[in-house]
């Protein structure tokens, strides 16, 4: 290991000990106990969220991650939040579970001080590996922060399809759940479900599974949800380690182990002329023509309004949004080039090569102009 590599190694766990003594001298005999809501892209994370947040009425405090510039997410539970002292916190730097992983650890440690709430929520994105963040977390676990099981969100719709295009990546959220909850069971038999829960105890046979949480749930059963009980990591039977100890995979098309791994584009403003313009550009989407694209969704300008499209489960929904515009997409394979040029609105300066289009986006458009 690289002297540099120790070097940062013991500036973090420095830091993590002396953010450990303020928090002791400041909130005393309070905890923070932190709730993973996780899930595969399109899962229905933010909804399941917004209606945990109505029906429990806690302090609580809800640190989204995602892609862009411009966290939808965080937008869209603000703006459902009935109680005004929620505090709705946003990390962009990066992926939770990987790259930015001690930003992240700091950001639950600055929490638990300045805000100190008895719930701390975190939404990482849908590719994050769950067993990652829980090591992570075990950095900061002490009296005062304490992990608790975590939530996973399946769609049982698309459960089997998912699951056999980024088995992987979908397998380690399960097999740490501590309660798997089913989203989107519309339409589908009770055989079918059936499946999907024999599948999820074939993974995890220690998970508490929920099949629907819209159906009148009681409150009782929401205060449930809140669980006390203690997050652990499991055991990957792959090599016998524990899930998340360090070593990271690429997760993404396919189920083996050459899996690559997922990417993410925003385009800061993409306009259409009708809103059948927008379907039509959401059907290309569904079929491949901009690449293997698992998630979109964003606020696009149609004539002078806002509408607000979202892409998964092989489907999509247009409806009524706000500024600002942005969209992202997210997969393992995306078509950079054809969607600047397509749905950017923008076009190739005369001065570059039109196959430096990809470096372009990376460095902000630079070299590109719009044509709208």
């Amino acid at each position: 290991m690289a002297v540099a590599d120790l070097d940062n190694k013991f500036a973090t766990a420095l830091a993590i000990h002396v953010l450990r003594r303020r928090i002791r001298r400041h909130i005393g005999d309070k905890y923070m106990k932190v709730l993973i809501v996780t899930g595969f892209l399109g899962a229905g994370k933010t909804t399941f969220i917004k209606e945990l947040l109505k029906h429990t009425k806690r302090y609580t405090a809800v640190l989204e991650n995602e892609f862009g510039d411009i966290n939808l997410d965080s937008r869209e539970i603000s703006a459902s939040a009935d109680n005004k002292d929620m505090q709705v916190l946003e990390f962009m730097e990066g992926c939770v579970c990987c790259s930015k992983k001690d930003s992240f650890l700091y950001s639950i440690l600055t929490v638990s001080t300045g805000i100190a709430p008895e719930y701390l929520i975190v939404e990482p994105s849908g590719v994050a590996k769950l067993s990652s963040i829980l090591a992570g977390l075990e950095k900061v676990r002490y009296e005062k922060i304490i992990p608790v099981s975590p939530i996973v969100i399946v769609a049982a719709k698309s459960f089997f399809a998912n699951i056999r295009e980024y088995g992987n990546l979908m397998e380690d959220q399960i097999a740490n759940a501590g309660h798997v909850i089913f989203s989107k069971t519309e339409g589908i038999g009770v055989d079918e479900l059936e499946e999907v829960k024999e599948k999820i105890r074939e993974i995890n046979p220690d998970a508490k599974i929920t099949e629907s949480y819209q159906d009148g749930k009681s409150e009782d059963w929401w205060t449930e949800v809140m669980s006390d009980e203690e997050a652990h990591l499991v055991f990957d039977g792959g090599n016998g380690d524990a899930i998340g100890n360090g070593v990271d995979r690429d997760y993404g098309a396919g189920a083996t182990g050459n899996q690559s791994a997922f990417e993410q584009m925003t385009l800061e403003l993409s306009e259409f002329n009708s809103v059948g313009a927008l379907a039509v550009f959401c059907e290309d989407l569904l079929s491949k023509r901009y690449g293997d694209i698992a998630r979109a969704k964003g606020v696009v300008k149609v004539c002078d309004e806002a509408l607000h499209f979202d892409i998964a489960d092989n489907s999509y929904v247009i409806t009524g949004g706000e500024e600002p515009f942005q969209a992202v997409f997210i997969g393992p394979n995306i078509d950079r080039e054809k969607l600047l040029l397509n749905a950017g609105g923008y076009k190739l300066n005369k001065k570059m090569p039109k196959r430096n289009v990809a470096k372009a986006q990376e460095e902000g458009y630079t070299k590109i102009r719009g044509v709208r």
